[in-house]
């Protein structure tokens, strides 16, 4: 109980809600056995997830003294997978990024608590052409003073 108020006034909860946790389990599923190990790890260590801008950026903390093991893939912002998925008969694309080999962020198109997904269509992994969201949404709350 005590976790569920710190992570409230922290502005987030406990953990991933259900069409998260699907978007999570699609790409623990498409990665070779010892990096689908290591993201389940990851994901099961995270304390608090924060809805920055819901719907384009969720974002996932660690415990501060947290030892989880790393994905080989170094970088500040780097796309381990894109996720389409349908919703209300549209496709829609999440990308799934992460931060010096940490799961840190879902970036754009990320499903609601309450949002159905209907179904998985596919898994990329390591993408090319990834370009951050959260420029855009600097750019779209502060014009040109971001």
């Amino acid at each position: 109980m005590i976790e569920r108020v710190l992570a409230f006034l922290r502005g987030g909860t406990i953990g991933f809600n259900k069409p998260e946790l699907l978007l999570l389990d699609s790409v623990i599923d498409a990665l070779p056995k010892a990096e689908s190990d290591i993201l389940g790890k990851q994901v099961k260590s995270v304390s608090i997830v924060q809805r920055h801008n819901p719907g384009r950026l969720v974002a996932a903390y660690y415990p501060k003294r947290s030892c989880v093991p790393l994905l080989p893939y170094p970088g500040c912002e780097y796309c381990l997978a894109k996720v389409s998925y349908r919703f209300n008969g549209t496709t829609r694309i999440t990308n799934v990024v992460l931060h010096d080999g940490k799961f840190m962020t879902f970036e754009r198109n990320v499903p609601r608590k309450n949002d159905r997904i209907d179904a998985i269509v596919k898994v990329s992994l390591h993408p090319s052409g990834y370009k951050p969201v959260a420029q855009e949404i600097d750019a779209e709350e502060h014009g040109g003073n971001a």
